[in-house]
């Protein structure tokens, strides 16, 4: 039988030779043949191999401690090195064979011969899960600072075939480590997440853990958002639950990719397809042995952002055309590229949003600074403009986001009004989606989510992984224009109201936009002096200036 290698044995092999090669070696004196003083050289004929790995087994079996396990592992590599180069199953089965026999004893020596074994049973059975799971669960019971750097190599370079967060909190929960630790820097416990990034873009899937409800888990709506190269799909879940993502090729020209989240445990009951239009073709729902498939029927490649929003739960899966968004930013100086931006009226319909002491609805202001700011974003920098809503409707959180993708839009300004249960609170502030740095952007972020502090601050730790720094430069540098912007067209009128400045937490709204994305806060609705200034049309003229003028900065590359 001819036993063919896997797609992914060349870097793993790669990795096997660096750490090897960094191994300490034992305190006991071996005498080798010089053709394997270095396991990992030029593999002499077969006939040599096979002897010198025969004689290297017999000196094993009389020699006792380090010496013997040594030996014997050296005969198991030139055993596995003949397999690899010519895909013998009797070199295969002597190889592991060798390895059982070294696992047994003490030592650091038991531990990598342990994880040559989980790596090469993987690449015979072609199972890198597989590889992944074996080689976690040698490194948490791991004793040396050689077999964790051997174990860590390995993992490293099987990334993107980590098995399951419920499967390695298990894998934590028999060996005694901390639920889900090892994958994500010793993150554990509420607002953690295991975070994946390949070559199609990031997945953040939740810790569950001792967590997991012992109810059942239910799918209960999905909801899709088309677009001809951008489109998001959310997945809502009656409890917090991890998931895997794949892609399944086109087959031929009748049946382009799919893409397709496993949501573990999970039932469903309802429409088994829903069609969308544009990239995504249809959204499918399949039951599979342990929770339910939602597949994406795809009408061209795609990248992918798949994650997942707290209170109440839900996954989000984003695809578009092209490449991943491109972290590239101009020279200090260099104009940038504006031709579409998203302006998004917070609030509407049956969500009025924070409401004034004399009852002055933050929906209806935010709406009509957005209708001030697009024609002139039009009329003077010929900039097209999205408004993510052009009346009193209610569109909720998750579209948001999703039209400004389907838009293509170079920028993304949410417009919303602040509110404090401290009446004497003033100022304008924006916003960007990474890690808060104070109570007070939680909090603020929290009512605009509708949901707890803890949502907001599990929702930012975990994009604030996958954000690329520079994307979140790019950000930060449209968010301090528009608050310089701000403090400009004020201060003839308002010269007292106070720059509250750029700050950072995790808004919803935010969330997946492929482009520089901020919330405005244009002052304090729930103060007396902001909600009469927020209710003259010269106010809320000067603040549609502020964005005007901070697209113009932004684009001039100031």
């Amino acid at each position: 039988m001819e036993t063919r290698r896997p797609p992914w044995l060349g870097s793993l092999l790669l990795t096997a030779v660096a750490c090897s090669g960094g191994a300490a070696a034992p305190s006991a004196v071996v005498t080798a043949s010089p053709k394997l003083d270095a396991p990992h050289g030029i593999l002499p004929p077969r006939a040599d191999a096979v002897a010198e790995a025969d004689a290297l087994a017999v000196r094993a079996s009389k020699a006792s401690g380090d010496e013997a396990m040594l030996l014997t592992r050296r005969a198991a590599e030139l055993r596995a090195r003949l397999w690899r180069m010519e895909h013998r199953e009797p070199d295969v089965l002597e190889a592991l064979e060798l390895y059982r026999g070294v696992e047994g004893q003490p030592g650091g020596l038991a531990c990598l011969a342990q994880i040559d074994r989980a790596v090469l049973e993987g690449e015979l059975r072609a199972s890198p899960a597989e590889t992944y799971a074996r080689t976690y669960k040698i490194k948490s019971r791991a004793e040396t600072p050689e077999c964790r750097a051997r174990a860590d190599a390995v993992l490293a370079t099987l990334a993107a075939f980590r098995p399951l967060p419920n499967v390695l909190a298990e894998i934590d929960r028999q060996s005694g480590a901390p639920d889900g630790g090892a994958p994500d820097g010793g993150r554990s416990g509420p607002g953690a997440a295991h975070v994946r990034v390949d070559a199609h873009g990031p997945v953040v899937v939740p810790v569950v853990g001792a967590s997991r409800p012992t109810g059942p888990v239910r799918i209960t709506n999905i909801e899709r958002y088309g677009g001809k190269d951008a489109a998001r799909v959310v997945v809502f879940v009656t409890h917090p639950t991890v998931f895997d993502v794949g892609f399944i090729p086109a087959e031929n020209a009748a049946r382009g990719p799919r893409l397709f989240v496993d949501i573990d445990g999970a039932g469903y009951k309802g429409a088994l397809e829903h069609k969308v239009g544009g990239l995504v073709e249809r959204v499918r729902i399949g039951k599979r042995d342990k929770g339910t498939r939602v597949v994406l029927d795809l009408s061209a490649p795609v990248v992918r952002k798949v994650f997942y929003l707290p209170e109440p739960f839900r996954l989000v899966v984003d695809v578009a055309t092209g490449s991943l968004p491109s972290a590239a930013e101009p020279a200090a100086g260099g104009p940038r590229s504006v031709r579409r931006v998203v302006l998004d009226p917070g609030h509407g319909g049956h969500d009025p949003g924070a409401v004034g002491p004399a009852g002055l609805r933050e929906k209806d202001v935010t709406l009509d600074v957005a209708h001030r700011a697009a024609p002139i974003l039009a009329r003077e920098l010929g900039v097209s403009t999205l408004l993510t809503r052009d009346s009193d409707d209610f569109v909720a959180l998750d579209e948001r986001a999703a039209r400004a993708n389907a838009f293509q839009a170079d920028l993304f300004v949410s417009i919303h009004c602040n509110a404090s249960e401290d009446p004497s609170a003033r100022g304008f502030m924006t916003f960007v989606l990474d890690d808060a740095r104070d109570t007070l952007a939680s909090s603020i972020a929290a009512r605009e989510n509708a949901a707890s502090a803890a949502a907001a601050a599990e929702l930012a730790n975990a994009m604030s992984r996958v954000l690329e720094p520079s994307a979140v430069s790019r950000s930060v540098r449209l968010a301090e224009v528009l608050q310089k912007s701000t403090f400009a067209s004020l201060s003839t009128s308002y010269a007292d109201e106070p720059d509250g400045g750029v700050k950072r937490a995790g808004f919803y709204v935010l969330a997946g936009a492929r482009m520089p994305a901020v919330l405005f806060e244009t002052s304090f609705i729930s103060n007396p002096v902001g909600e009469s200034r927020l209710n003259t049309g010269d106010y809320r003229q000067k603040l549609a200036d502020a964005i005007v003028n901070a697209v113009r900065a932004y684009r001039e590359g100031r």
